[in-house]
């Protein structure tokens, strides 16, 4: 057994630990990682990069984002209600896709390319935070400054605050072969779940089927997904389903935790309420925290100050999402959003594309929209 000192412990290697991890080590920052898995491993997730989120991927790779880590480009989104196609529309700016598995992996290599410090296959990790140190499952000791949780929705931070699961959502999916169920669209369903969306995503050779609603421990959802699975034309017997829960709306109070101690992406609940959307905030709250890191003698603090702007698009974004899913509310929504192929790529564009209005302003965003219909 040994002891090793690193100023910066970070606990998860997917998208928001690496978008931490991998501006630190260009720094040359003192910093490992830890991570209950071995990569590659499977991740539930859509995979939908946006032009914020790309943004920030080429930062990552300095400029230099092969095409190869996407596996499809989609330049069109529909909205459907159970099984009927509401209405397709074309979006300007293409979205990319990625598999979770490969593009978590390329982020850990990339890591790795620079010379940082991993340990994978630690799933029993203890932490001693009075005496800021960790107890690796193989024996060694690592002591540190910061420890930044970057670890999901179930971060071992939230035994801290005794968070509660009715404040996340959970989400299940299956990846079907092309040939058995081809889109080369952005498809969203509504109408099987209360509080949440069905989505189909192209990835290549293979399409990514979910299910994502506010947790309820009475739900079904192996037996919803196989129901929307079948209603797609697959039988659901040849899928192989996997799940977790989901950020949905609530922000971790992190502030009540130790100023050494930091929660990224899905574990500070950094999830658009919306739409879902869980890269661009894993990726942009992993980079705020580097460059506090690295830049203020107050990381906590500073990292919060400049996470605010993320913070209220998730509070904001839950008030809209209560109202939205509201009966009344989304029965017009369905209704009043057929056929309407410009709205759909206004919103998408404006508020998924890029966040050029903030939730608060909805109604501000939909008068824009109005008017330039007139234009």
């Amino acid at each position: 057994m040994a002891e090793y000192s690193y100023d910066i412990v970070i606990i998860g290697a997917g998208p928001a630990g690496m978008g931490c991890a991998i501006p630190l080590v260009k720094e040359r920052a003192s910093v490992c990682v830890i991570d209950r898995a071995t990569f590659p491993r499977n991740k539930t997730c859509a995979g939908l990069v946006t032009g914020k989120t790309y943004r920030l991927i080429e930062a990552i790779f300095d400029g230099k984002v092969s095409d190869g880590l996407f596996c499809f480009t989609s330049g069109a989104v529909k909205l459907f209600k159970k099984t009927e196609l509401l209405v397709e529309a074309g979006l300007r700016h293409s979205v990319r896709l990625v598999n979770r598995r490969e593009f978590d992996n390329a982020l850990v290599e990339e890591y790795k390319r620079l010379g940082g410090v991993i340990y994978e296959g630690e799933s029993g990790i203890r932490i001693d935070y009075d005496h800021n140190c960790v107890a690796l499952k193989i024996g060694d000791t690592i002591r540190y400054r910061y420890i930044i949780f970057a670890d999901g929705a179930l971060s071992m931070a939230h035994h801290l605050l005794k968070t509660d699961k009715r404040d996340l959502a959970f989400g299940m999916e299956a990846y079907i072969p092309a040939e058995k169920l081809y889109t080369d669209s952005v498809d969203l369903y509504f109408g099987y779940l209360d509080t949440g969306y069905g989505w189909v995503f192209p990835h290549g050779n293979t399409v990514c089927v979910g299910l994502a609603d506010l947790y309820d421990r009475k739900t079904d959802y192996r037996g919803l997904i196989e129901r929307f699975v079948s209603d797609l034309g697959v039988d659901p017997k040849e899928c192989t389903y996997i799940g977790a829960y989901l950020p949905y709306g609530t922000v971790i109070p992190q502030e009540k935790l130790g100023d050494n101690i930091l929660l990224l992406g899905d574990a500070g609940g950094f999830t658009d309420p919306i739409s879902g959307e869980g890269l661009y905030m894993a990726l942009q709250s992993g980079a705020y925290a580097a460059e506090a890191l690295t830049g203020s003698s107050h990381p906590k603090k500073a990292y919060l100050d400049s996470m605010s702007a993320i913070i209220r698009t998730v509070k904001d974004g839950k008030k809209v999402q209560k109202t939205f899913y509201s009966s009344p509310i989304h029965k017009l929504f369905l209704k009043k959003v057929v056929g309407k192929s410009k709205l759909v790529s206004f919103f998408f564009e404006e508020m998924v594309e890029d966040y050029r209005c903030e939730y608060r302003d909805i109604r501000r965003l939909y008068t824009d929209y109005k008017n330039s219909e007139k234009e």
